[in-house]
């Protein structure tokens, strides 16, 4: 590969010159910033360790802060605001993590492979940046003051945009094996142009099965002759006959940001134990949510948070809850909202229902649901039956009017109605509003124009016939319009596929050693003005 490489660096020069924007986030670490200024901090902790590299806690922190504020600026401009709730939700923590792997990995391979960042192309990207120009010129004061400022020195910066010119250079060498010949494009663009768009109605197996009344009787006697249908069927669903243990619990919370100053926390915490004594007392839990709970949720119901499993709350609350017998009330809790003291008022222990208890239930289920099968299956092809005779779905299945001089036509009570797919291209087996089935897409896209479609088919949420309303097929007059923006995108995809791959494989070779902490946000991030 390395040669490979290097066969392609004339390119790729051309590629980091007009990629140097990527590079203006430095200065966004620099000028202005308070990354580099409480540096030291934490210096004696550190977010991630691939192999002997170290990405510092103040490394994730600059990071961290800076993607906050892209998603800020990008919310901002729809009028919405950006939270760390948000951020947490989306799983930015993480992001933001293997964006500094990735960048460690990228680097070492830049070394190894001998990319080098000459004091010409240095000298141009840090002229190129706008945050040191006065009047539209490149401020060579302006730019000491302000490096200096930030990172103790203008060598010291240098260095970092190097690494970060480095990584470009690397990337850039990288995609630059990627080619797409003509005929791959080609057959992108007849794959795209190749459309069709489908009207159909579903006969959906939910509304056959009110027309399906099973007896005690019909379910006794499946029972008796599906045994291991039923025994199977039990086993498929665990999530309706295997229930995780569940605890109900109440809570009083004292908020407090997750990077309040040291006193603010220890403030917070103080008050929490005061409420725990008084707990200890006798004073009524609820009462005392009531009127010292931080938290609007659940404060007027006296903390009163009902039932949950595992995996919906915070880790630590989570844990003191299913550690605790009713009745017992934890110990100050510390979680990202605050300090909480929480009482557990009840645990529904994880349970299996047995089979013995529901063998009935499920006979009469499966009864029911094989006889819907029937039901839609025959509405189905009496409709498929008729429109092969000449008529339209329209006229089979009319929508209701405003006056109601139309009656919608329905099973087991539930309108059955035209749907479309609207246009679309070869995908698989997908097609839109029905999902993966592979017979419905090959008989579309064999068709050569409107037809009514052979079949009834089969989905997951009932029978289906079809019309196609439009076919379009490939113009080959048009591909050569087409043809540049095809290959530009069909490019950028496999750029991004090789990039991808080959950074797992860099990561299944490497020693990757992630601060989890920092993940679940037990380390919260130095302040930073975010909010």
């Amino acid at each position: 590969m390395l040669d490979t490489l290097r066969a392609n660096s004339r390119s790729v020069l051309t590629y980091v010159l007009f990629g140097i924007i990527i590079v203006v986030f430095v200065v966004s670490f620099g000028p202005g910033s308070r990354g580099c200024a409480d540096a030291g901090v934490r210096a004696a902790s550190y977010a991630a360790r691939v192999d002997g590299a170290t990405v510092t806690a103040a490394d994730y922190d600059q990071a961290y802060a800076q993607a906050f504020k892209a998603n800020q600026e990008r919310f901002a401009g729809a009028g919405l605001t950006f939270t760390r709730e948000m951020a947490d939700q989306g799983g930015l923590r993480a992001q933001v993590m293997n964006t500094l792997v990735d960048r460690e990995l990228i680097l070492r391979e830049a070394a190894r492979h001998g990319v080098v960042v000459t004091d010409d192309e240095l000298d141009r990207a840090v002229k190129a940046m706008t945050g040191f120009r006065t009047d539209g010129r490149f401020d060579v004061e302006l730019y000491r003051r302000a490096v200096t400022n930030a990172y103790g020195s203008p060598a010291k910066f240098e260095e970092r945009v190097r690494e970060d010119l480095a990584y470009l250079k690397m990337l850039a060498l990288l995609r630059e094996t990627v080619k797409v010949s003509d005929d791959e494009v080609r057959e992108a663009w007849l794959a795209e142009s190749d459309r069709v768009s489908l009207e159909f109605v579903r006969f959906p197996l939910s509304a056959a099965k009110n027309e399906v009344p099973v007896s005690d009787a019909d379910a006794r006697a499946f029972a008796a002759a599906n045994a291991s249908r039923i025994e199977k069927f039990w086993q498929d669903n665990p999530s309706r006959y295997r229930k995780e243990k569940r605890v109900r619990a109440s809570h009083i919370l004292v908020k407090v940001p997750e990077n309040a100053p040291a006193a603010t926390d220890d403030a917070a915490r103080k008050k929490v134990e005061g409420l725990i004594a008084r707990l200890a007392k006798g004073e009524d839990f609820a009462a005392l949510a009531r009127a010292s709970s931080d938290d609007p949720g659940s404060r007027d119901r006296g903390g009163e948070l009902g039932f949950f499993g595992r995996g919906l709350m915070a880790k630590p609350f989570e844990d003191a809850a299913f550690a605790l017998a009713p009745g017992q009330i934890s110990g100050p809790v510390r979680t990202r909202f605050g300090w909480h003291v929480l009482r557990v008022e009840e645990v529904q222990e994880a349970e299996t229902v047995p089979l013995e208890k529901v063998r009935l239930d499920i006979a009469r289920e499966l009864v029911q649901q094989d006889a819907a099968g029937r039901v839609a299956g025959k509405r189905a092809a009496e409709a498929l039956s008729r429109l092969q005779a000449g008529r339209k779905l329209a006229d089979l299945f009319p929508a209701a009017d405003a006056k109601k001089t139309v009656a919608p036509v329905k099973m087991g009570g539930q309108p059955l109605s035209v749907e479309q797919t609207g246009p679309f291209s070869r995908s698989g087996d997908r097609v839109p509003a029905v999902g993966q089935v592979p017979a419905l897409a090959a008989d579309a896209f064999g068709s050569d124009g409107p037809r009514v479609l052979p079949r009834v088919y089969e989905t997951p949420t009932g029978p289906l016939v079809a019309v196609v309303k439009e076919r379009q097929k490939p113009d080959p007059a048009l591909f050569a319009a087409r043809k540049e923006e095809l290959a530009q995108r069909l490019r950028g995809q496999r750029e991004s596929q090789l990039e991808r791959a080959w950074l797992a494989d860099l990561r299944a070779k490497t020693k990757v050693d992630v601060n989890e902490a920092f993940l679940r946000g037990e380390v919260p991030t130095v302040p930073l003005d975010l909010e």
